[in-house]
């Protein structure tokens, strides 16, 4: 919505109180902004506290003060609040809200409330008192009443210091608990770091590893198959002392490039006292 619009409603809606105020010969103000009238602001007030106010009735009251908020109702101007609702000295608080358009409508007012002074003396009675009566109680002089507000004063600053001990309390607990928090964090990264290298290292561990298995593997597959066969035999002519020798080749000269044809030469060989078995690649024989 754009200012001029606003600007525009505002005082449309100005200019239709006014002329509901002209023609009704009324303001409808006090209906829109209730006005508290007791009890005034920040008075000082003892024992039961009368409220009354201009405005819509009835009213949502509400109570505050020491810590809590006390739901009084509905209620119709004046109402009074029971000395039982203010269990102990201080300001103290009351909230009206209009029972439709609550957040709209509405009004606080804030007051102190002392202690109550306890009265020894007992109400005279309707018959006359005897010549021996004591005379009436004086009202407390204005010294007497600054006392007790004094003191009234400094309980409520002791008070105050009270929960200033217990609030710096808390800000040390939670001090320490914080360094501690920071203590446990610091450990726990240092640990998560050791896990981190040890990682790191067991990764490279595990590399060399499959390098070197490859590495082996390669050399498997590069060595030959067997390409020379032979079987051993008796020389002959027999030696003395007797001797053997392995033969690879046959009489003519052609060596044994398969088990099968050492087979062949070694059933032939009455002197072969050996099975084929590979003896391995022979080097320069150009066959």
């Amino acid at each position: 919505m754009r200012v001029g619009q606003v600007i525009g409603i505002a005082l449309v809606s100005a200019a239709a109180v006014l002329t509901t105020d002209l023609v009704m010969r009324s303001s409808l103000l006090p209906l829109l902004r209730p006005r508290i009238l007791s009890p005034a602001d920040g008075a000082i007030v003892t024992g039961t506290v009368s409220v009354s106010w201009e405005g819509p009735q009835p009213m949502q009251a509400t109570l505050t003060g020491n810590g809590q908020r006390a739901d009084l109702g509905l209620r119709e101007s004046p109402f009074e609040i029971d000395a039982s609702h203010f269990p102990r000295p201080g300001q103290y608080g009351i909230e009206l809200r209009a029972a439709r358009l609550g957040s709209f409508i509405g009004a606080e007012r804030r007051f102190m409330v002392r202690r109550g002074r306890e009265h020894t003396a007992e109400e005279p009675l309707n018959e006359a008192p005897a010549p021996e009566a004591p005379p009436a109680a004086q009202p407390p002089s204005g010294d007497a009443t600054a006392a007790q507000l004094q003191a009234e004063r400094d309980q409520l600053s002791a008070q105050v210091e009270a929960l200033q001990g217990q609030l710096n309390k808390l800000r040390e607990d939670n001090t320490d608990l914080s360094q501690s928090l920071d203590e446990q964090q610091s450990e726990s990264e240092s640990r998560l770091a050791a896990a981190e290298q040890e990682r790191e290292a067991l990764a490279r561990e595990h590399l060399l590893a499959l390098q070197e298995n490859q590495f082996l593997r390669s050399r498997m597959d590069s060595i030959p198959p067997c390409t020379v066969w032979g079987y051993v035999a008796y020389p002959r002519p027999q030696t003395n002392p007797p001797s053997r020798l392995v033969l690879v080749s046959d009489r003519s000269g052609a060596i044994f490039r398969s088990e099968a044809d050492c087979a062949i030469a070694r059933r032939m060989d009455p002197g072969g006292i050996s099975p084929c078995a590979c003896v391995g690649p022979v080097v320069g024989t150009g066959q």
